[in-house]
Parts: C-alpha cells; sequence; structure tokens
C-alpha cells in the first residue's frame, strides 16, 4: 500500500505542475476573468504558448514587462508587439 502510493506520487510529480487539463483551464479562467491578474513566467508560458526558453530571455531583458518576477497578459502582449522575433511563428 506504501509503495503504491509512493509510486503514484513519483508519477505525478513528473509530469510538472501544470499538465493538469483542470490547472490550465483555471488560468485561462482567471486571465479572462481577473484581465489585471499578474502570472509568473510559468503561468504565462502556458497561457500564451511561448516555450519556458523564450520567456526566461522575456523575462531578463532589459526593457522586460515583468515586475517583481510577474506579469499581465496584456502587458506581454503589448511587449510582443515591440519585440516581433520573440512571437511564435
Amino acid at each position: 500500500m506504501i509503495e503504491e502510493a509512493y509510486n503514484h506520487r513519483i508519477e505525478s510529480a513528473g509530469n510538472g505542475p501544470f499538465s493538469d487539463t483542470t490547472t490550465i483551464a483555471a488560468l485561462i479562467f482567471l486571465a479572462a476573468k481577473f484581465p489585471h491578474r499578474q502570472f509568473n513566467s510559468v503561468e504565462l508560458s502556458v497561457l500564451s504558448g511561448i516555450g519556458r526558453t523564450a520567456m526566461s530571455q522575456i523575462k531578463n531583458a532589459s526593457d522586460t514587462p515583468f515586475s517583481l518576477g510577474k506579469c499581465t497578459l496584456q502587458r506581454l502582449d503589448s511587449w510582443l508587439a515591440m519585440h516581433p522575433g520573440f512571437k511564435q511563428q
């Protein structure tokens, strides 16, 4: 019984924090319902479809839209409009 619970916990942890469909749906709901809500880079990566490497580059840019590690979806959109090299093809 303990071994089964341990194995299940390892499998769940391997999927990542934002792989659950319910979690992704909750992020989309929050972004739509509360447009001024700030998200961290992992959440924004899920919402915008931008990869984590590109999101890290955006976060470390000199004119980053992030403030204290968080950013709104609209602010990220505005920043991406001024930096077309970061947009998805």
